[in-house]
């Protein structure tokens, strides 16, 4: 394994790319460079030994003392990229052996950490204390809040002030775009791609304040309908509507506000799914300790994020569904797991202990062979009880989250999901289809026209020819929709610059003229079918190769 590393890091070697072609090489000299697929590998091997290095010295020194909530986890580092955390009580002696670690780290290794860009940061430590800390690391001392990988690394309220960053890249992304032509659906689809992934990131992380939402919608409704240049133009509909799909008579555009929701739940879904990560083990052993996190209390002194998380239960709680394996990590009462659920409407938590049961139960307890072990004192208290569906463990499947549609459909669990079950509803629109996705369809359907077209969506399917083969059919329709928006747009910037008028049959045969030349230059199986084709097309001087 050693060998095979050490040659994908000696035998690297670079071509130039010169208007899309490769020429020549030289070996590199210094190893790999930025970009490699195989870095992301490397420094993660490399930082593991950090990690085992700094486990090792804690689990062997008596006088190391963890961080507040790290020491169940052990959470000692956390690395992305060249970006790492280092976390110990503020004494002396954890510090001490922490920096040790580090220079025997460094010798093994040869990485050294960057002074200019490394800081030491307390948090209610005596300046006695801090002094000595201080005297020990090479490293000046830092105040929080920071930024991490891009945002504020806070726990209290996100306010204005610490979103206007965002706000203010968005805007400036627009002054590149504010003086080029860009056409309407050009300015469409930068905001729907390249303002939406800007804004995705920080929706992704937090629970965006509502007065940031509203500039940033503000900030893409003005460069949709006016360049960026705001009260220019005033819009011509309702951004609620715009922000309705395409088949809802909308432009595709989601709210802000709904894509942030449909963000974050994705973390409930890390929750209740116990999705396999250090935040979720930590979310479990410090914040639920053993609860459901659909039962979890609001606590005062919890983070600003964490209440903001559990108020989005009562919007997709009843979404979540759990499908029963083993039963041993569903939650009896307060988990989504038949059309009954949750249990813990009918019976409470007093009658729960008076039973031997309790809150942390899970749907194993009471299930023996497929039938349900209810205390028999809850028959006539709790008939719905002894009336829901017998369920069959099966003892090595685990239990699965799935996410249900108002129609009942279970699917697996995705943002987009989500999405579509939160945002606002419009009608269907029934000319959506023939717009936006069924254009080729709607050509195909007008191809036994006979008439000579008066509009322009008409033109390519009088010209679409009928045929049976639909391998040749799809190249000649995708050859024909292709020259028609050619030629129409040019028609219209005939007619807008130079003022001449072609009549729709002139257009016609110079789209025709244009498809046949191009089908010319094609080799044909040599089938009756093709032969049908071509002769629709008066095209006899081609080329066959064969029956095969």
């Amino acid at each position: 394994m050693v060998n095979w590393v050490m040659s994908c890091v000696t035998s690297t070697s670079y071509s130039i790319s010169i208007n899309g072609e490769i020429h020549g090489y030289f070996k590199g000299q210094r190893g790999l460079r930025q970009g490699d697929p195989i870095s992301p590998y490397l420094f993660t091997l490399v930082m593991e030994v950090l990690t085992s290095i700094l486990q090792h010295a804690a689990a062997n020194h008596n006088t190391f003392r963890f961080h507040n909530n790290c020491q169940r986890q052990k959470i000692i580092n956390l690395c992305f990229a060249d970006d790492l955390f280092l976390f110990a009580r503020a004494n002396f002696e954890s510090v001490k052996i922490i920096m040790e670690s580090l220079n025997s780290f460094r010798d093994m290794s040869g990485l050294i950490p960057s002074l200019s860009k490394s800081t030491s940061f307390f948090c209610n430590v005596p300046a006695r204390v801090k002094n000595q800390i201080l005297s020990l690391v090479p490293f000046p001392e830092g105040a929080l809040p920071i930024k991490y990988l891009g945002v504020p690394l806070i726990a209290s309220r996100l306010l204005k002030s610490d979103c206007k960053v965002l706000v203010e890249r968005i805007a400036k992304k627009l002054l590149d775009w504010k003086t080029k032509f860009l056409s309407f659906a050009g300015r469409l689809q930068l905001v729907n791609s390249v303002l939406a992934a800007m804004y995705s990131y920080w929706a992704a992380v937090f629970c965006l304040p509502a007065s940031i939402i509203k500039s940033i919608e503000r900030i893409m409704k003005d460069f949709l309908w006016s360049h960026g240049s705001s009260g220019s133009k005033r819009a011509k509909v309702a951004w609620k509507d715009i922000c309705l799909p395409k088949s809802e008579g909308g432009l595709g555009i989601r709210k802000v506000s709904d894509v942030n929701k449909s963000l974050m739940t994705f973390h409930i879904y890390s929750i209740v799914s116990g999705r396999k990560s250090l935040w979720v083990e930590w979310i479990q052993a410090h914040r639920l300790q053993g609860r459901s996190f659909w039962d979890v209390k609001v606590p005062q002194s919890s983070t600003w994020g964490w209440r903001k998380l559990l108020s989005f239960r009562s919007l997709v709680r009843k979404f979540f569904w759990k499908k029963i394996g083993n039963g041993e990590s569903t939650s009896l009462w307060h988990d989504t797991w038949c059309n009954q659920c949750p249990l813990s409407r009918y019976v409470s938590t007093r009658n729960m202990y008076q039973h031997g049961l309790s809150i942390y139960s899970k749907v194993a307890e009471v299930v023996h062979n497929g039938i349900w072990s209810w205390p028999e004192a809850w028959r006539d208290l709790f008939p719905v009880l002894f009336q829901l569906n017998p369920i069959y463990i099966v003892p090595n499947k685990q239990d699965v989250t799935l996410w249900r549609s108002d129609g009942g459909k279970l699917m697996s669990f995705s943002s987009k999901l989500v999405w579509e079950a939160i945002r606002a509803r419009g009608q269907e629109m029934t000319w959506s289809k023939i717009v936006w996705s069924g254009f080729l369809d709607a050509i195909k359907e007008k191809s036994s026209m006979k008439m000579v077209p008066n509009k322009w969506v008409d033109i390519v399917g009088w010209l679409l020819p009928k045929a049976t083969s639909r391998s040749l059919n799809s190249v000649i329709g995708k050859l024909l929709i292709k020259a028609t928006a050619y030629f129409v747009w040019q028609e219209r910037n005939y007619r807008f610059f130079n003022n001449p008028l072609r009549p729709p049959e002139v257009l016609i045969n110079v789209i025709t003229d244009n498809v046949r030349l191009k089908l010319l230059s094609f080799n044909y199986k040599d089938k009756p079918h093709v032969r049908k084709i071509l002769e629709d097309w008066k095209l006899s001087s081609v080329e066959f190769f064969g029956e095969t």
